[in-house]
């Protein structure tokens, strides 16, 4: 708790500091769909699932074209799963990680349309895991999955988006963003593991000066 509240703490003064040097402000509630890829070395199989996040969006213009788009989103659920049959048996293995992710981003607009990078700061909120075995003709065995998974973790964010004015105040927004993994998802000494996120994006914004 006390690292999600230095956190919105950070970035309730960077919001403060570049509010005075603001064109426009905008801000608002977000949605997104999140398609993630899990990889480690020396894994077997596709490990891949989709999720959720629900959050807000501050989007602050210091001239035409440049500015700072800053997603929120507290819950970031990432899911992926596996599943693998041997004769008359498979096994399911499926996780469930869920995250308060802050993504400040440096942002280029031009006519709508616009382009962003930067970081992507999650904290871990929950996370859980189950191995379900299924052998014809008997009852599905589920045992919980015990991996220690990082608490803090670190993310490149590329993406692109478009603005379509709905009003003099109200804007909505769209965006397709990839988060490329700069941390491990887990914490197992010498074997390296990382998710990648590719999120679809939907918000909308409202003018506050």
């Amino acid at each position: 708790m006390k690292k999600v509240t230095s956190i919105f703490s950070i970035l309730f003064i960077i919001i403060l500091t570049n509010i005075s040097f603001a064109q426009g402000i905008k801000i608002g509630p977000r949605i997104t769909g999140n398609m993630n890829i899990f990889n480690q070395d020396g894994l077997t199989g596709t490990w891949s699932g989709i999720g959720i996040g629900i959050g807000g969006a501050v989007d602050i213009m210091f001239t035409r074209s440049i500015g700072i788009l800053t997603n929120i989103t507290v819950f970031d659920m990432k899911n992926f799963s596996f599943s693998q049959t041997q004769g008359t048996t498979t096994q399911e293995i499926s996780f469930s990680h869920s995250y308060l992710t802050i993504d400040p981003l440096f942002k280029a607009e031009f006519s709508g349309f616009y382009l962003v990078g930067g970081g992507s700061l999650g904290v871990k909120l929950s996370a859980s895991g189950e191995s379900n075995t299924i052998v014809t003709g008997q009852a599905a065995n589920i045992q919980p999955v015990n991996i220690e998974t990082k608490s803090v973790k670190f993310d490149l964010a590329v993406g692109t988006g478009y603005n379509f004015k709905v009003s003099e105040d109200v804007t909505l927004g769209s965006d397709f963003i990839a988060y490329i993994p700069l941390s491990n998802t887990f914490n197992t000494p010498g074997r390296s593991n990382s998710t990648l996120s590719l999120k679809l994006g939907v918000s909308v914004k409202f003018n506050i000066n």
